[in-house]
C-alpha cells in the first residue's frame, strides 16, 4: 500500500516560485538581445519633386534620432555634384538629428538634383540605416536677360512701348507731357515737361519689370539724366523734386521695399532736402549708377521702375535706364 507525502501549502507556493524563476532565466539567457530601432530619414527639403527651388537654398535631412557625423557625411551623394567644402558645408543640428547641407556657390539653374543618402549612415550608437533614402528636386529658371529690363530703356524704337504714364494736377492748370525726342546731340532721349504755371502739379513714367534676380553677384541700376530749369529756382518742400527714380523689389522673403533716389539743382523754399537727395548740375546730361547687390535686404524680385517730376514746372530728361545683373 502506497503512502500519500503531503507538503505544507507554504513549501508548494516556493517550490513554483523557483520553477518559473529557473525557467524563466534558462530561457532569457537562451533568447538573443533586441536589436536596436534603425535609424531613418522622417523629412527633406527641398522636397520630392519640388520644382522652381531657389539656387541658394540649403539641403535639409531630418534622421528619426541624432546621427554620427563622419558616416553621415561619407553616405551623402548628390548629383550633379555642388560645390561643398568641409567642414563649412556641413551643419548638424536639433543634437546631430538634423543634417544642412550649404553649397559653398549657389546651385545651377533649371537643373535636376538627385540625392541619396545611402544606408551607411550610423546614429549615434552605431546601428546603420535600413536602406539608402534617395530624392530629387529642381531648381529654378535663369533670370531673363539684363537687356530685357526695363525694355525700351533706351528709347531706341523712338516710342515708348513698354511705359505707362499718369499726370495729376489742379482743375484748369496745365497738364504735364512726355515724348521721345532728339535733344543735346542725343537721340530718342525721354523729355518730360510741364510749362511754367501757379498750380502744383505731379506725374510719373512707370514700367512693370517683375524680374527675378540671382541669389547672387551684382546688380546695377544705371541711366542718364539731365534737369533744365522751369521753376525759377523755386520749389516747395522736401517732397517735390523735379526728378525723382523709385525702384520697388521684393526680397527674398516675398516683403516689398523700395529703392529712392531724387535729384534737386537748387535747395527748395522751405523744408530742405531728403536724406536720399542729391545735387546735379543745372542743364547738363549727368550719369548715375548704383549697386542694389548692396542694398539691406537684397533684392530677389524687380516689381517695377518709375521717374516721377513734381512742382510748378520742370523739364527733365532721362535716356539709357539700364539694369544690369
Amino acid at each position: 500500500m502506497r503512502r500519500c507525502v503531503r507538503f505544507p501549502a507554504a513549501a508548494v507556493c516556493l517550490l513554483m516560485v523557483l520553477l518559473v524563476l529557473l525557467c524563466g532565466g534558462s530561457l532569457a539567457a537562451g533568447e538573443p538581445a533586441p536589436r536596436p530601432e534603425p535609424p531613418r530619414i522622417l523629412q527633406v527639403y527641398p522636397s520630392d519633386g519640388m520644382q522652381h527651388v531657389p539656387v541658394d537654398s540649403a539641403i535639409h535631412v531630418i534622421f528619426s534620432e541624432p546621427m554620427d557625423e563622419a558616416t553621415t557625411i561619407q553616405s551623402v551623394s548628390i548629383s550633379p555634384a555642388p560645390q561643398l567644402v568641409y567642414p563649412a558645408s556641413w551643419q548638424f543640428l536639433n543634437n546631430k538629428a538634423i543634417m544642412v547641407i550649404v553649397p559653398a556657390k549657389p546651385l545651377r539653374y533649371s537643373t535636376t538634383y538627385r540625392v541619396v543618402v545611402s544606408r551607411s549612415a550610423r546614429d549615434s550608437q552605431g546601428t546603420e540605416m535600413q536602406q539608402d533614402y534617395s530624392w530629387s528636386f529642381t531648381t529654378a529658371k535663369s533670370p531673363p536677360a539684363p537687356a530685357e529690363a526695363p525694355s525700351n530703356g533706351g528709347f531706341a524704337s523712338g516710342d515708348l512701348t513698354g511705359w505707362s504714364w499718369k499726370h495729376e494736377e489742379a482743375g484748369g492748370s496745365r497738364a504735364a507731357s512726355w515724348a521721345v525726342v532728339d535733344e543735346g546731340g542725343r537721340q530718342h532721349a525721354l523729355k518730360i515737361t510741364r510749362p511754367p504755371t501757379f498750380e502744383i502739379g505731379s506725374c510719373r513714367v512707370e514700367q512693370r519689370l517683375d524680374a527675378e534676380l540671382p541669389a547672387f553677384g551684382l546688380v546695377f541700376l544705371s541711366f542718364d539724366m539731365r534737369v533744365d530749369d522751369y521753376t525759377f529756382k523755386e520749389y516747395t518742400t522736401r517732397s517735390t523734386y523735379p526728378l525723382k527714380v523709385v525702384l520697388t523689389y521684393l526680397d527674398k522673403d516675398g516683403i516689398e521695399h523700395s529703392f529712392v533716389r531724387a535729384y534737386y539743382y537748387h535747395l527748395p523754399a522751405e523744408g530742405g532736402v531728403d536724406s536720399f537727395a542729391e545735387f546735379v548740375e543745372l542743364g547738363r546730361w549727368t550719369s548715375r549708377s548704383y549697386n542694389l547687390s548692396a542694398l539691406v535686404p537684397r533684392p530677389a524680385r524687380l516689381r517695377s521702375i518709375g521717374f516721377e517730376c513734381s512742382g510748378w514746372a520742370w523739364t527733365t530728361f532721362v535716356d539709357d535706364i539700364k539694369l544690369v545683373w
